[in-house]
This record gives C-alpha cells, structure tokens and sequence, in this order.
C-alpha cells in the first residue's frame, strides 16, 4: 500500500471516529434535553427540603403521560410557555441543546412544590393554607404562610397549577406572579444527587 493510500485510510478512519463520537454526544444531549436532565438548586426558596447548591436529577416522562399531582417537586419555566405547539418545543430544544455544550440558559427555571392542582381552592390565612377548605399538612414548612399578592379564595383553573416554595418568607410563587400553565412544567424532581450525604429520593 502506498503512502497516499495509506494516509487516506488513515484520514477516513479519524473521520469515521469523529462521525461515531459526534452522533453518541448528539444523541446523550438529546435523551438528557427530552427525558431527564440535572439540575442545581440555585435559590433558598425550597429550604429545607432543598438547599442552594443541590443537585437534583429531573424526570420529563412521567407529565407527558399524566398530570402533576399535589406535594410534587418541579421544575419549570417562569417567563414563557415551552410548549404551547409544535414549533415552540422544536425552538426550546435548539435552545437547550446548545446550552449543554456552552453552559448558558436562555430561560429562568424555578423549583417549587405543587400546592393546588386544576379545580382545587386555595386559600390563605392566619398562616396557613387551605385547599378545598381543609389545612394543608406541611410538615415541610417551618414558618407562616402569608398571602402576598394575591386575592383568596383562588380557584385553579384547569390546565394550571398554583405552587410555593417550601421557604414561605423569601420563596417567590404562585402568591406573587399567579398560576401557572402545564406547558412551562419541564419535569419533576425524583432524586438530590448531591451532596453525597443528602443522596435520595425527594417526596
């Protein structure tokens, strides 16, 4: 075999390597974009369920299939629907996929708890929260809830989700900018990572 020959042999092996690393590292950042992502706590809203610098592992499955239900932990998009239709979920995924690789965020994600699902009243007094006329038992909360912005009684409309941090006196929620549509829903939290000491599932 030649030189020449040998080069070229040499060249298309390099580029087939290139082709086979670029098509694994495209399809990890697709499944962890599409089905799962990791996600780091960076407010002191959900303490002490959650603290800032906690890193969580965020299911997207399980809410294409199902609505959240009351006491789940989520992730969502604060300022924009993300998937309102079809070309919108194509435009987030662009925008999250370069992210992976450059490290950024286009978008203002938060972390709260569900409190009030479609249909449900909430209401707020005296410290603390009603849904559908009963207490809410928090035992995740170690302070008063206060009614902020809002007016109570508040109905949740359906296709929306009324939620709070666990850290009522800094947590900025539902009591301060309303509702919130299903469509900025991205996932829920199901496992803290790390720290090593704080490792398991989150309820």
């Amino acid at each position: 075999m030649t030189g020449g020959l040998m080069r070229e042999k040499i060249i298309l092996e390099v580029m087939d390597y290139i082709r086979l690393i670029a098509l694994v590292v495209l399809v990890t950042t697709l499944m962890n974009t599409l089905l799962f992502t990791f996600s780091t706590v960076q407010q002191t809203s959900m303490e002490h369920t959650l603290h800032e610098g906690d890193v969580l592992v965020i299911e997207k499955v399980s809410y294409l299939l199902d609505d959240p239900d009351s006491g789940d932990i989520i992730v969502f998009v604060e300022d924009e629907a993300v998937s309102s239709n079809y070309f919108k979920r194509l435009q987030v995924l662009f925008g999250d996929v370069i992210g992976k690789f450059t490290h950024t965020s286009l978008r203002t994600r938060l972390v709260k708890r569900v409190i009030g699902v479609p249909g449900d009243v909430i209401d707020i007094h005296d410290g603390d929260v009603y849904v559908n006329g009963e207490l809410l038992d928090e035992p995740y909360v170690t302070d008063l809830t206060f009614e902020r912005v809002e007016e109570y009684p508040l109905v949740v409309e359906e296709g929306y989700y009324f939620v709070m941090g666990d850290n009522r006196d800094v947590s900025k929620d539902s009591r301060h900018f309303g509702t919130i549509p299903k469509e900025n829903i991205e996932g829920k939290a199901i496992i803290r990572l790390l720290p090593v000491g704080g490792f398991g599932l989150l309820d």
